[in-house]
């Protein structure tokens, strides 16, 4: 049942991000409109924040899961497939929108693990964002764990500048 709903979830947060977009790209506020629709009961504002789409080992699988079940009982799972869609596309939107508003060329993450505790990197966005950061030629310093760092550098080699935190 947990994986159903992750599927739920996910579609609920590329809804947030797209309605994020659209605010961002209408030089509007994401968090005030976001908020409003939040505040309704039937909605509510858990993970219906607007920032990095949905990653990690759970959510996109179950999500994927979900749309090849329902191909194999003839059913073809629109939500979730648009959820992907949704999720790949905000972070390109996300990658625009950094570029188009900022003149500085070198990128700091904190972390890009798919959340801040984790050590896991499988389909994290804030990894992926940095990635095509730095392949549009952007300086990016990820300051990660040495564990991460050591994965990173494997990946990835010297695309990033690398700092140690604890």
């Amino acid at each position: 049942m947990q994986d159903i709903f992750n599927c739920f979830l996910t579609t609920k947060i590329a809804f947030a991000n797209m309605i994020g977009d659209i605010a961002l790209n209408s030089d509007c506020r994401p968090d005030i409109i976001l908020n409003a629709i939040g505040s309704d009961s039937r909605v509510g504002n858990r993970y219906l924040g607007f920032g990095f789409g949905y990653g990690g080992p759970c959510f996109p699988r179950d999500n994927r899961a979900l749309a090849i079940y329902s191909e194999d009982v003839g059913i073809r799972a629109m939500i979730s497939i648009a959820s992907d869609e949704s999720n790949k596309a905000h972070l390109q939107n996300q990658v625009n929108h950094y570029i188009r508003n900022n003149k500085e060329k070198t990128v700091q993450f904190d972390f890009v693990t798919y959340k801040p505790e984790s050590t896991m990197l499988e389909e994290s966005q804030q990894l992926e964002y940095a990635v095509l950061l730095a392949k549009k030629g952007y300086k990016v310093i990820i300051n990660e764990r040495k564990k991460v760092i050591q994965e990173l550098k494997k990946q990835y080699g010297s695309l990033f500048e690398y700092k140690e935190r604890k």
